[in-house]
């Protein structure tokens, strides 16, 4: 089961899904980046990746059987943050930016047990 409903994020554990999240009130340059994060109820990070908005300033997140295989049901939290001209570090991830805006609070991603395994 994969749902999205008022920016919560509810899925089975192991299933794989996609969300689009579409910025608005933004025109992205080619360079500037939005980073998806999704952290533990402890806070340590499960899932962070940065992307490339489209024309339109969305971004498609894909949930993958390997990233949530593993994670023990419960709630999660999860976030966007807007990277504008992204500085990186020397293993190419993003440190920082110009300009680094959270859009909204952290959303709930709840991940519920699977009841038979494959």
């Amino acid at each position: 089961m994969f749902q999205v409903e008022d920016f919560t994020i509810t899925m089975t554990r192991g299933d794989t899904g996609s969300v689009k999240i579409k910025a608005t009130g933004y025109t992205f340059a080619e360079e500037d980046r939005v980073l998806f994060t999704v952290k533990s109820p402890e806070g340590s990070i499960v899932k962070q990746q940065a992307y490339q908005p489209d024309e339109n300033g969305q971004i498609v997140v894909y949930f993958t059987n390997e990233e949530t295989d593993y994670l023990t049901p419960g709630a999660y939290s999860w976030d966007v943050r807007y990277i504008i001209h992204p500085y990186y570090d020397d293993e190419g991830k993003i440190v920082s930016g110009i300009h680094v805006h959270t859009p909204f609070m952290p959303k709930t991603l709840t991940l519920l047990p699977a009841v038979g395994d494959i």
